[in-house]
Order: structure tokens, then sequence, then C-alpha cells
């Protein structure tokens, strides 16, 4: 699972904040969400506080119709860090 919320993360990382925002990258964020949802909803998936607290963070993001451009970057790759 974890090698989809990377691919996923990898693909958002290469794009600035505006267009992460945008409407044409919803498919991506929805398929990052969906990723998200998985490692943060499974038992056998050891996080961290630290990663599991950026995980979320990045999923509530992902949640919103319209993320803030900055704050969807910036959460992009505190998310990447966390399981890189």
């Amino acid at each position: 699972m974890i090698e989809r919320l990377r691919t996923s993360l990898d693909a958002m990382r290469a794009l600035p904040g505006e267009a992460l925002a945008s409407t044409a990258c919803e498919p991506l964020r929805g398929d990052c969400a969906d990723a998200l949802r998985l490692e943060l909803d499974c038992p056998q998936q050891a996080l961290s506080p630290s990663q599991r607290e950026r995980l979320a963070r990045l999923n509530a993001l992902l949640e919103e119709s319209r993320p803030a451009p900055a704050a969807l970057e910036q959460a992009v790759h505190d998310a990447w860090r966390a399981i890189a």
C-alpha cells in the first residue's frame, strides 16, 4: 500500500502549490487521499505519531474542495519526508 502513496506523493511533489490545488489535479489528489486513508486505517502499518500527524494533515487538506495552495504544497512535502 505504501508504494501507491509514494507514487502519488512523488507526482504531487513535482507540481507547484497552485497546480496542486487546481481542479485539473483533482484526480491526483483523490488518488493520494485514497492511498492515505488506506495507510492511516491499516492496523498493520506501524506509523510513528509524527508520521501519522503529517499524513493526517495532508489527508485533511485533500478532503477540502479547494485547499490552500501553499498549505497543500507544504503538507505534500512533509508527508513525503514522513514516509521516505
